[in-house]
C-alpha cells in the first residue's frame, strides 16, 4: 500500500507542470545621493529574460521596500517574493517584471531610515531610490522606462515609503502596493536621528506623512495606481482606515482592503499576490 502511494505521488509530481524560474543577481553600486557609499541591491530577472527570442524585450520594474529592522534579503527570504513572482509570471496572472530589492538602511537605531531624506543631509535614502536606483536600473538592465512601467511595493516602513514614492514622485513611480503602513509618522526613539531636532523634526515628519500632505497632491494622485491593505488586528489599521477615508473625500481613486491578520510575515506573504496584481494591472 505504501509503495503504491509513493508511486502515485511521484506520478503526480512528474505530471504537474513545472514553473519556469527566474534568477537573482547580487549587485552593488555607489549612488551619488549617498556620497558614493556602496549600496547593495538584489535583482530578480524573470524566466524569459535570458532567452534568445527576448534579447530586445524590455520589462516593467517593481521596487520592493523592506521594513524595519530589515534588509534587502527580507522580501526574497521571509516574503517568498521570488517564488511568487515566478508563479504569477508563469501563469500570466501578472506580466513578467524585473524586481529590485534595495538596501534601505539609514542612520536610525538598527539602521532605520523610513526611506526618507534624513535631517541635515545625513542620509538621502529617498533620493537614492527615486533617482539613483532608478537611473542605474534603466541604464544597466532592460527596463521599460517611465512611471507607467515602474511600481513600488513595501511592508511596514516600506509600505509608508511605497505610498510616499508614488505621491511625492509621480513622474518616477506610477503605482504602489502598501502592506501595513503608517501614514502619519510619529515621534519615536528609533527614528530620532533620522528626523533630527525640533522644530525641524515635526515638519520633516509631516512632509513624509501622507495623511498630512495628501490634500496638496490630490490632483496628481488621481493619475496613480494606489493599493494598500492592512490586517484588522494590526496596530497600523487606524492609519489605513483614515487614509482610505481621506482619499475618498478628495476623490482620489484607490483600493483599500482590510483582511484578518496582524503585523507579520504570514500576513505579508499571503497578500503579496494582491498588491502585485494591483500594481501591474496597467503594465501589460
Amino acid at each position: 500500500m505504501l509503495r503504491r502511494l509513493a508511486f502515485l505521488l511521484l506520478a503526480l509530481a512528474l505530471a504537474a507542470p513545472a514553473v519556469a524560474g527566474g534568477r537573482v543577481e547580487f549587485r552593488s553600486f555607489r549612488p551619488p545621493s549617498l556620497g558614493g557609499a556602496e549600496k547593495d541591491c538584489r535583482v530578480y530577472f524573470p524566466a524569459s529574460y535570458d532567452s534568445p527570442e527576448s534579447r530586445q524585450r524590455r520589462y516593467p520594474v517593481i521596487v520592493f521596500l523592506h521594513g524595519w529592522p530589515g534588509s534587502e534579503g527580507n522580501w526574497p527570504g521571509q516574503g517568498h517574493a521570488l517564488e511568487t513572482l515566478d508563479q504569477m509570471g508563469a501563469s500570466g496572472d501578472i506580466p513578467e517584471v524585473i524586481a529590485l530589492f534595495p538596501d534601505g538602511g539609514g542612520t536610525g537605531i538598527l539602521g532605520r531610515s523610513v526611506w526618507v531624506n534624513a535631517a541635515g543631509g545625513r542620509s538621502n535614502i529617498e533620493d537614492y531610490v527615486a533617482h539613483d536606483l532608478v537611473a542605474w536600473a534603466d541604464s544597466t538592465l532592460r527596463t521599460r522606462p517611465g512611471a507607467r512601467w515602474r511600481g513600488a511595493i513595501g511592508l511596514s516602513d516600506g509600505a509608508t515609503a511605497a505610498m510616499n514614492f508614488v505621491l511625492r514622485h509621480p513622474d518616477v513611480f506610477g503605482a504602489c502596493g502598501a502592506h501595513s503602513g503608517d501614514f502619519r509618522l510619529r515621534k519615536d526613539v528609533s527614528s530620532g536621528h533620522v528626523f533630527g531636532d525640533e522644530p525641524g523634526a515635526t515638519r520633516l515628519r509631516a512632509e513624509y506623512s501622507p495623511l498630512e500632505y495628501l490634500p496638496r497632491v490630490a490632483a496628481t494622485a488621481k493619475e496613480s495606481v494606489l493599493y494598500f491593505d492592512c490586517g484588522a488586528d494590526d496596530e497600523s489599521i487606524s492609519d489605513n482606515r483614515e487614509l482610505d477615508r481621506l482619499m475618498t473625500r478628495y476623490g482620489v481613486p484607490h483600493v483599500f482592503r482590510e483582511f484578518s491578520g496582524n503585523h507579520n510575515w504570514g500576513y505579508w506573504r499571503n497578500h503579496l499576490h494582491d498588491s502585485l496584481r494591483a500594481v501591474t494591472a496597467g503594465m501589460r
